[in-house]
């Protein structure tokens, strides 16, 4: 398992790439791998209820209810997930309001209608500590290092919040999507995070496997101008 330390412009570059594969806020054109299309159904204005994706697949129309199905802001993204020469669903929605976030799930056709992946069962069991200014976060075995800024308290308690986004992440060589799954990580009782972890998952039937970890971590550029 591969540790990274990178700095929080590719976590922009990610989004403002990664954003671009959500184009239609009701849903998604694919034409290709059986997969025709995706259309989200929902009932109401801004905050959407009752929400199902209804996917041509093939011939047929196969209806979709997640189960995040009220939210903000549905959006479907069609990928291959699973390396199969298919493709998957991943769909998102946002709970709104002062610290919201999102849902994510993703759903495979092949073999039925099956939720390969859900948010809510991502366990990345970790704990963290503040040594002589350096944030240590031991995930899973592994230490990832980060520096607090001086104007943090380094007797202040650390703390990992749960997953704040998840973006698809293709890899070119290998022609496959995976997930870039970010959690904040904070230093005391402050509005700002000091970075982010980053686990890069991929996805499979049975066991989704983690193939990579590190820290994003958050700096002012103007101190280096």
């Amino acid at each position: 398992m591969k540790l990274l330390n990178l700095g929080l412009s590719i976590i922009n570059f990610f989004m403002s790439f990664n954003t671009a594969f959500f184009p239609y806020n009701h849903g998604c054109l694919f034409e290709s791998n059986q997969i025709a299309y995706v259309e989200i159904q929902s009932e109401g204005d801004n905050y959407k209820e009752n929400i199902i994706l209804e996917v041509k697949n093939g011939e047929k129309i196969i209806e979709i209810k997640p189960i995040a199905n009220s939210g903000y802001n549905p959006n479907v993204f069609v990928a291959n997930f699973l390396n199969n020469g298919l493709m998957q669903i991943l769909y998102s929605v946002e709970s709104g309001g002062s610290g919201g976030y999102s849902f994510y799930e993703i759903y495979s056709l092949d073999k039925g209608c099956n939720l390969i992946f859900n948010f809510q069962e991502f366990n990345s069991t970790m704990s963290a500590k503040i040594l002589d200014g350096i944030a240590v976060i031991n995930y899973q075995g592994n230490n990832l290092y980060i520096e607090i800024s001086q104007e943090q308290n380094v007797s202040d308690e650390i703390f990992i919040s749960p997953i704040n986004a998840i973006l698809p992440y293709y890899n070119i060589a290998l022609d496959r999507f995976y997930l870039q799954i970010l959690q904040p990580i904070y230093v005391g009782y402050r509005a700002n995070n000091i970075g982010y972890i980053q686990t890069l998952l991929e996805i499979n039937y049975l066991n989704n496997k983690i193939i990579n970890i590190g820290i994003l971590s958050n700096f002012d550029y103007d101190k280096f101008n």
